[in-house]
């Protein structure tokens, strides 16, 4: 398979997705997530809509359906976003990784109830052998009970991108399709900080250096907003099945990378989780390919 100008920005968008989460996991710790995720989109849709205006400007701004479209699509994947932060806070970071691929269960499930697709034998055995880490951690091991949050997550990631995938393929260009997704997850978390009765968690904390943390949510910002603009592209210009193989290609380099940054040693669990869950994802895409 070549590797395409759509192949590489899958790929450069998976490195700074895996680095901005990397300093979320950091400056989310210990905060209230609702509050958190308004202060993270404030920054994330600034520089999104800067960025946009001066490099882009109005003349590429979609129709008001598509807009409305990428708005919905945008509700779906701030939910995933705000469930993957608990993750993340609840759970080792390389472990969050490991079980994201309970995902692509969900959405072949999705396709099968959505649109009526059949299931094999050996599709049932790779969906088996991807849920079964996620499961057993749910179920037997009481101190990852908040594996819960990395279903949630998936799931909503899940929908909120297929469905994504299909407006972006209806639209010439992609470039506002990140401030509408930032600029929506933004008044979606202020909403819901002011009806959790969150509102005096929306200024930073004392016990950090309010520059700092300033700066990193800044540099988390200019990630986002290229890692967006280059997944936003990929999946415009990829069938699902080209980056369902692109994302299994990226679990070992991603599940190492995070153990690397957190100084992190998975339980015998974890690597049998991510063993078994790669196995039934590649087993997958063998059959559909």
């Amino acid at each position: 398979m070549p590797l395409t100008l759509p192949s590489f920005s899958y790929y450069a968008a998976s490195l700074l997705f895996i680095s901005a989460d990397a300093i979320q996991k950091k400056t989310s710790d210990g905060a209230f997530t609702w509050p958190y995720l308004a202060k993270r989109s404030f920054y994330t849709s600034l520089v999104s809509i800067i960025a946009t205006i001066v490099i882009y400007g109005f003349s590429t701004i979609p129709s008001l359906l598509i807009a409305l479209q990428i708005v919905g699509c945008s509700l779906c994947c701030g939910l995933g976003l705000f469930f993957y932060i608990k993750a993340i806070n609840n759970l080792n970071f390389s472990n969050v990784g490991s079980l994201e691929i309970i995902g692509n269960v969900l959405k072949q499930f999705s396709g099968v109830l959505l649109f009526h697709e059949k299931v094999g034998k050996f599709d049932m055995l790779s969906l088996a052998l991807m849920s079964f880490g996620c499961i057993y951690q749910l179920v037997f091991t009481p101190s990852l009970r908040d594996a819960k949050y990395v279903l949630l997550s998936s799931f909503f990631w899940t929908i909120g991108y297929i469905l994504l995938s299909y407006v972006l393929k209806s639209t010439p260009t992609v470039y506002w399709s990140v401030p509408i997704m930032e600029v929506t997850i933004l008044l979606m978390s202020l909403i819901l900080t002011i009806f959790s009765k969150q509102r005096k968690e929306l200024t930073f904390k004392k016990d950090w250096n309010i520059k700092l943390k300033s700066n990193l949510f800044i540099l988390i910002a200019v990630f986002i907003y290229l890692a967006s603009l280059l997944n936003n592209y990929a999946f415009q210009q990829l069938p699902i099945t080209t980056i369902n193989i692109y994302q299994l290609s990226m679990m070992p380099i991603g599940y190492v990378l995070s153990m690397k940054m957190f100084s992190e040693r998975p339980t015998t669990i974890e690597v049998i989780s991510f063993c078994t869950g790669f196995a039934g994802f590649a087993l997958f895409i063998y059959v559909h390919n």
